[in-house]
C-alpha cells in the first residue's frame, strides 16, 4: 500500500472513531478497533509471507487491502448521521443487484441467453424498489416494508409480462429476475431495517458473517494439509467429505461445521455489547444459537452464489475488489445471514 493511500485510509478511520467517540458509541468503538487489529495482524502476515516469497502472498495482500478499504468505507456510514448509513446500504443493494445483472447475458430474444431486451422494464422497476424500501426502513414502517418486494413487486413482474404479450422464455426471464430482486433488494435490503435495533446489532451480524468466511478459508486450508499427510481411514474420510462437489470441490462438512462452530462462540462476545431491546436483553445462549445459524447460513449463502456462478460459467462476480472479485463475491452470505438474523432477534426480543 502506497504512503498516501495509507495516510489517507487512517485520515478515514481515525475521523470515524473520534466521531463514534463523540457520539457516546463505545460498543461500536470496541469492534471497530477489534476489526483494526485484525487487519494490522493481518497486513503483517502477508509482509511476512512476502518476505519468505510465499506463492499466496499477492493474494492475502489484495484481500487485505481491499478488506482495509471496505472497513474504511463502513465505518464512515456508521458513524456520521443516520442518513448516511441509509445511503450507503441502499447503495450496497443496489451496487449488488447491478453486477448480479450484468453478469447474465441479454440479446434480443430470450431462446438461447438468459434475458432478452424486453426484461429492461422489469429490472428497471427492479432497480426502482431500493429507494422506497430505503425510505420505508428510514420511517420505520416495518409492515410495508415487509411485503412490498415478495408481495407486491412480485405480483407486478408477471402482470408486466402479460402486458408484454410475452410467451417465448418469460418462466426463465421471470425466475432470474424475481431470484434478483429477492436476494439483493429483498433479503440483503434487511441491513436497512436492522440498523434501526442499533447500529452494533447490524456490526453483530456483517462481523460475525465475514469472520466465518474468513474462517472458513483458513480451516478448509489446514484441514487440506493435515488430511494429506494422514493414511487412508474414517478420520481422512471425514475431513475430506465434500458438500457439494460439482458446486465447489474444496468446501468439505468439516471446515463448514468447525467455521460454525467456532462463529458460535465468537458470537458470545457481542452479549455485553447488544443495546436492550423491548423484551430484554440478548442472553448468551440465544446469542450462541444465532451465531451459529449465520455460521450454517453463511456457508450455504457461500454455496449457492458458488452455483449460480458455475451455472452461467464465470468464476467471479466481478473484479471490482481486488482479492475478492466481485461485490456479491463478499455479500452472497450476508444475503443469507442478514434476514434470518434479523427476525431471530425481533421474534425473540421485540
Amino acid at each position: 500500500m502506497k504512503p498516501l493511500q495509507m495516510g489517507a485510509l487512517f485520515l478515514i478511520i481515525g475521523g470515524s472513531f473520534f466521531l463514534l467517540q463523540h457520539k457516546g458509541e463505545k460498543e461500536m468503538l470496541l469492534v471497530m478497533a477489534a476489526l483494526v487489529a485484525i487487519l494490522a495482524f493481518f497486513s503483517l502476515v502477508w509482509r511476512w509471507m512476502e518476505h519468505k516469497q510465499n506463492p499466496m502472498a499477492k493474494e492475502i495482500r489484495d484481500r487485505t487491502i481491499t478488506w482495509w478499504w471496505m472497513v474504511a468505507v463502513f465505518i464512515v456510514a456508521l458513524s456520521t448521521h443516520r442518513l448516511v448509513s441509509f445511503v450507503f446500504l441502499g447503495f450496497l443493494c443496489f451496487a449488488s443487484l447491478r453486477e448480479y445483472y450484468s453478469i447474465l447475458p441479454m440479446h434480443e430474444t430470450v431462446e438461447s441467453n438468459l434475458l432478452s431486451f424486453k426484461d429492461r422494464a422489469s429490472i428497471f422497476i427492479s432497480y426502482l424498489t431500493i429507494p422506497v424500501i430505503i425510505y420505508l426502513a428510514y420511517i420505520q414502517w416495518y409492515e410495508l416494508f415487509i411485503i412490498l418486494i415478495p408481495v407486491y413487486v412480485f405480483l407486478l413482474i408477471p402482470i408486466l409480462f402479460i402486458l408484454q404479450n410475452r410467451t417465448k422464455g418469460s418462466l426463465k426471464s421471470l425466475g432470474i429476475i424475481t431470484l434478483g430482486f429477492m436476494f439483493f433488494v429483498h433479503n440483503l435490503g434487511h441491513c436497512l431495517f436492522m440498523i434501526n435495533t442499533g447500529a452494533i446489532v447490524l456490526m453483530y451480524c456483517f462481523t460475525l458473517t465475514e469472520i466465518r468466511d474468513l474462517l472458513s478459508f483458513w480451516i478448509g486450508k489446514g484441514f487440506a494439509a493435515w488430511s494429506g499427510k494422514m493414511n487412508a481411514g474414517a478420520l481422512k474420510n471425514l475431513l475430506e467429505r465434500r458438500i457439494a462437489p460439482d458446486i465447489s470441490p474444496k468446501k468439505t462438512w468439516a471446515a463448514g461445521i468447525a467455521s460454525a462452530l467456532l462463529t458460535a462462540t465468537l458470537s458470545l462476545v457481542f452479549v455485553p455489547l447488544m443495546p436492550p431491546f423491548p423484551d430484554g436483553s440478548m442472553s448468551y445462549p440465544y446469542c450462541a444459537w444465532v451465531g451459529l445459524m449465520i455460521g450454517l447460513l453463511g456457508l450455504f449463502g457461500d454455496l449457492a452464489f458458488s452455483m449460480i456462478k458455475r451455472d452461467i460459467g464465470v468464476k467471479d462476480s466481478g473484479s471490482v475488489l481486488p482479492g475478492h472479485g466481485g461485490i456479491i463475491d463478499r455479500v452472497d452470505s450476508l444475503i443469507f445471514t442478514i434476514p434470518v438474523v434479523f427476525h431471530l432477534i425481533r421474534w425473540n426480543y421485540f
